[in-house]
């Protein structure tokens, strides 16, 4: 998936500071937002607490992980039994390969600490709980099915002032691997970048223009605005669909698996508003037999590969669903 020789040129310190404050939950944002907490798990007693850009300091025992969150004024810690430090490294360090990229090495690391979760390890909020461990072949064989070789990925997010970007990622792909990744300011002389953010929506073609020419023609464009992205992190599951609609998203070009994708979830959502009002009227039984049915043809969609996730194993969409709330303000 990245490429041993990745290239990574025309970054901006900017647009990468952004960029990753979208994907980081606000609650780990905060000054002191994550701690790690060792304890001697045979005898109930913690060692020490490191909290993020303060240092070590003692902490008292607590009888969950929410509790030393609280007691430590952070938004996240991890509790971690003394005993299976070691463990855990040797399990890591006897899987790692050199031929391993930065996505196999973190299925290798993330196996490790879930074999432990409960039982040397204890997380607040519970997110080790709910990530999911797909096969590394898996992963591939999904990156490959929604990204053709030899394109290119653009994705912008643009203030909502419209005075600039506020963060941007184009990245080409060949031979299965990201091959390079780049952000706005390598097409800027192009595309100025106050120019295009005034008018993104009439602009956008530009942009997929000058990618194509710097660096390979794009397979997927997106576009929106700040405030728009935080609507569709938070909001109900139709809320993209909304955001289509009123033309406040532009996906440029739309693989055919994105758009069926996002015309079944469109679908999915009025059939869920339209079956809350018939079901009220129905039976009990009528509804545990349609929702039967239901979840029977989804299984089957997934099974046949047909669900453009089915190679994973999970469906990242229901897997947001459980973790969105965390990206609530």
């Amino acid at each position: 998936m990245l490429s041993p020789e990745l290239e990574l040129a025309h970054l901006d310190a900017r647009h990468w500071r952004n960029g990753w404050h979208l994907l980081v939950p606000p609650r780990l944002l905060a000054p002191a937002s994550w701690a790690v907490v060792i304890v001697d798990a045979e005898i109930g007693k913690p060692l020490r607490a490191i909290i993020a850009g303060a240092g070590a300091r003692d902490v008292r025992a607590e009888a969950s992980a929410a509790a030393y969150a609280q007691q430590l004024g952070v938004g996240a810690v991890m509790v971690l039994d003394a005993g299976v430090i070691s463990a855990i490294s040797a399990e890591v360090e006897g899987a790692l390969r050199l031929d391993q990229d930065l996505p196999a090495q973190g299925l290798v690391a993330l196996r490790a600490l879930k074999r432990h979760v409960g039982h040397g390890i204890w997380t607040e909020p519970p997110l080790l709980e709910l990530l999911p461990t797909p096969g590394y072949d898996g992963l591939q064989r999904t990156f490959d099915l929604l990204m053709p070789d030899r394109s290119a990925l653009v994705a912008y997010v643009i203030e909502d002032d419209r005075s600039r970007v506020h963060t941007s990622i184009i990245a080409t792909k060949d031979h299965g691997d990201i091959q390079r990744a780049a952000q706005h300011r390598a097409i800027a002389d192009l595309v100025p970048e106050a120019a295009f953010a005034r008018d993104w929506a009439a602009g956008h073609g530009r942009v997929l223009a000058a990618v194509e020419e710097r660096f390979a023609k794009p397979s997927l464009g997106v576009f929106f605005e700040r405030a728009t992205l935080m609507r569709i992190l938070t909001g109900p599951s139709d809320q993209l669909a909304r955001e289509l609609d009123a033309k406040r998203v532009i996906i440029d070009p739309a693989p055919a698996w994105l758009m069926g994708l996002l015309g079944g979830a469109a679908v999915v959502a009025m059939a869920g508003r339209a079956a809350s009002a018939l079901a009220s009227m129905m039976p009990k039984a009528m509804r545990d037999r349609g929702s039967a049915i239901a979840h029977r043809a989804q299984a089957a969609m997934k099974e046949s590969g047909a669900h453009p996730f089915a190679l994973l194993g999970f469906d990242p969409l229901e897997l947001w669903h459980q973790l969105k709330h965390h990206y609530r303000p």
